[in-house]
């Protein structure tokens, strides 16, 4: 867990990153957005679609950290594998709806990339608590 500074360092880049490209969307998907979708209104600010992404990160960290000190070996790796497999899913699932729906086709290969990077960013704090090795608790006897 040493390294869990680098982890969130990593995260902090990444949202930020998110938070520029999905603001960088297209003319015709801003035009939607003011007149259509308000609720998506917040992706045309970087700085708070990046609070929101490095929000949503934080808490599967520290969802991650939790079952990490809590949980049985086994138990916690089954959990980090699934974990694993919902972001990939995610992933394949964005790409998909990112390419079929008309809506989102329109949106520019920009926004299309910070969608990607939210699911990339997920996997890579799975598979850190996947890989990183456990610590032995030492108890002491009085």
């Amino acid at each position: 867990m040493k390294r869990l500074s680098l982890l969130l360092l990593f995260e902090i880049l990444v949202s930020i990153s998110i938070g520029f490209l999905m603001s960088k969307m297209s003319w015709i998907g801003r035009m939607g957005i003011n007149l259509f979708r308000n609720e998506y209104k917040i992706l045309k600010v970087w700085w708070k679609t990046a609070l929101i992404v490095l929000s949503i990160q934080l808490l599967l960290i520290l969802i991650q950290y939790i079952i990490k000190r809590t949980c049985k070996v086994t138990i916690s790796k089954l959990l980090f594998f699934l974990f694993l497999l919902s972001g990939c899913i995610g992933l394949v699932y964005t790409y998909h709806d990112f390419s079929t729906v008309y809506e989102h086709r329109i949106m520019k290969e920009r926004f299309h990339l910070g969608g990607y990077l939210f699911w990339i960013g997920w996997i890579a704090s799975n598979l850190y608590f996947l890989v990183t090795p456990y610590q032995k608790t030492v108890q002491i006897n009085d």
